[in-house]
């Protein structure tokens, strides 16, 4: 047995990395929009959003290496959960993009929607966490849904899923970008109705 005696200091933890504060985070996203509401995705600013959260620049590209996708964050933070309680196919299928047009409806969420889609057009990174949004919240929802109506014959089965996506949400871009104009009040209801016109047997 050893005569050295036994170590009694604590063992000191290895530092862990930076942790995002909740906070920090909040306030750092909230700026983002801001900033995306009132100079768009073009005249974006880094520094006037760390100003508006009093960040660091430091602190934001640790967090966000690429600007793009710290802008998709801020507006994906935006947007709200899909509705529950839908009954029917119609309803089913509005609720999936009930909650674009809600954002588009509220406040500068028009401006915020608009900036995303141009930096997921001009940023890889943002553009692939976008098309990640897109898939999990809307396409995959939308494809399992008209599988079951083609299943039961309310559809034609030979469905394409790209050009159910394009009538569903291509005339929420074109609003977004190319007209500037607001999203009507029950649009996501029309556009589902629409759609399943489109595609019934």
């Amino acid at each position: 047995m050893s005569d050295e005696p036994a170590n009694t200091k604590p063992t000191r933890q290895r530092r862990q990395g930076p942790k995002r504060s909740e906070t920090s985070q909040a306030a750092i996203l909230e700026a983002v929009r801001d900033e995306l509401a009132e100079s768009g995705w073009r005249g974006f600013s880094v520094d006037n959003v760390a100003r508006r959260a009093q960040a660091s620049k430091q602190t934001i590209y640790r967090w966000w290496p690429s600007i793009g996708t710290l802008c998709i964050d801020a507006a994906l933070s935006l947007i709200p959960s899909a509705p529950d309680g839908a009954r029917d196919a119609q309803q089913k299928i509005a609720a999936i993009i009930a909650p674009l047009e809600a954002t588009a409806r509220a406040g500068a969420g028009n401006y915020i929607l608009r900036a995303a889609l141009l930096a997921a057009a001009d940023d890889e990174d943002a553009g692939e966490k976008w098309r990640g949004w897109i898939k999990a919240e809307i396409r995959t929802p939308l494809r399992m849904i008209l599988a079951e109506l083609a299943a039961k014959q309310v559809i034609r089965r030979d469905w394409n899923i790209e050009d159910a996506m394009d009538v569903l949400l291509g005339p929420i871009w074109h609003r977004l970008l190319v007209m500037r104009a607001p999203i009507p009040e029950a649009f996501s209801l029309r556009q589902a109705e629409r759609l399943i016109a489109d595609l019934k047997v």
